[in-house]
């Protein structure tokens, strides 16, 4: 119960998490985890701050990071527990804007490319089970990271996801009645 508050009280603006079950969670980081309980701080980059101060890097801060993003992606996958689609949805986000401001930019674009489908899937089970402000929001934020994906990475997979998931999205907005295009590519930049 105490790794979770403490991956609580680092992320307090997801409140999906207290529905996660954290009980199969493992990590090298757990001491680091409920210092920065004790101390009674709260938000990433304080739990950032923290590790710093106490001898640890923003590597030690990155891999933590990706190990609860992976846990929720097991328990979605493995185990088909609903509870952990939002919470992986917005540490993936968080994840991206993380990773790219500390200098972590292959990280990212790793994962990007092994669960970008993942995400469209969880934001399609999102979509149907939210109401038509929430929904069309998570769908087409998965739909953006389809077109990063297929203009960062080139393969054809990501092609098809990207068609894929604009059906999906095309979808959302028809049963909500939003007349909306869907996105289209990114100019390239030179």
């Amino acid at each position: 119960m105490d790794t979770k508050r403490a991956i609580m009280s680092i992320f307090p603006e997801i409140l999906e998490f207290n529905e996660v079950d954290f009980s199969q969670y493992s990590t090298p980081y757990a001491p680091a985890l409920l210092a920065f309980l004790k101390s009674g701080k709260t938000g990433l980059m304080e739990f950032e701050e923290f590790v710093e101060e106490n001898g640890g890097t923003k590597r030690d801060v990155r891999n933590f990071l990706v190990s609860v993003f992976q846990y929720l992606l097991i328990r979605y996958r493995r185990y088909g527990d609903e509870s952990v689609e939002v919470p992986a949805f917005k540490v993936f986000l968080t994840l991206k804007g993380w990773l790219n401001e500390n200098g972590f930019d292959n990280d990212y674009r790793l994962l990007l490319h092994s669960f970008v489908g993942y995400l469209v899937d969880i934001a399609g089970k999102i979509a149907e089970n939210s109401d038509c402000r929430l929904g069309p929001a998570y769908m087409k934020t998965a739909y953006l990271l389809t077109i990063e994906a297929e203009e960062t990475l080139g393969e054809e997979y990501f092609s098809e996801l990207r068609k894929r998931a604009g059906e999906i999205l095309a979808k959302v907005y028809q049963n909500c009645g939003i007349d909306e295009e869907l996105p289209e590519k990114r100019e390239k930049r030179c």
